[in-house]
């Protein structure tokens, strides 16, 4: 079964700081889907809402700089950014660049990528995290890898990570992977992970959030 297989419902409605939001569902594999965010291809009032709504519950943090990973997490970082009244942001790169040949490196595989990427931190960016209060920021966490060689980069360059944002929380796998840094995770909305049978979709029970009591 490939991304493109037609599925019943096509579509997972989601609510987002307050709004519903419908979002496609793509097969991962035969037994397998999730639902898509791409906020790169959500839109101007979309981006401004939800950096908003991030910077509205990390304010608490008083982050002195956001940091966040190419490409899915730089409309985030901006939006929130701005929201907070702060001016520069930090973003590492996934793609070789030629600025890029001595950077600090972390190794990181995501469920929406094949195979192992490189996380890369420009040295010359290591001024505005050393020692600062830095908030990480991202689209969706859904396994946790990503995020946490982010944070671990972050680190790297003597950051002190004071919070985590995220516009949409995926499953619960991100958690024992974040470790205690899953705590500082705040997020939108969540999204389960789904099952499929003959076409069928529908969302796995162990994936969805927890009912409050």
């Amino acid at each position: 079964m490939s991304a493109r297989t037609r599925l019943n419902p096509e579509t997972y409605t989601v609510d987002i700081a307050g709004e519903p939001v419908s979002l496609p569902l793509v097969a991962i594999n035969e037994t397998l889907a999730i639902s898509l965010l791409m906020v790169i291809d959500m839109g101007v009032t979309f981006g401004e809402r939800i950096g908003k709504a991030l910077a509205e519950r990390l304010a608490g943090a008083r982050p002195d700089i956001i940091v966040s990973t190419a490409t899915l997490g730089i409309p985030v970082a901006i939006e929130v950014s701005r929201h907070l009244g702060l001016d520069q942001y930090v973003i590492m790169q996934k793609s070789p660049k030629i600025h890029l040949g001595d950077a600090l490196v972390e190794h990181v595989q995501s469920v929406t990528s094949s195979g192992s990427q490189k996380l890369m931190l420009d040295r010359r960016a290591i001024p505005l995290l050393e020692g600062k209060r830095v908030v990480v920021v991202d689209d969706v966490v859904a396994t946790g890898s990503s995020l946490a060689a982010t944070i671990r980069l972050a680190r790297q360059a003597g950051a002190d990570i004071v919070g985590i944002g995220v516009i949409l929380t995926e499953s619960h796998e991100w958690r024992e992977v974040l470790g205690p840094d899953a705590d500082l995770v705040v997020g939108l909305g969540h999204i389960p992970q789904f099952k499929i049978e003959n076409g069928m979709v529908t969302p796995d029970p162990k994936t969805l959030m927890p009912s409050k009591s």
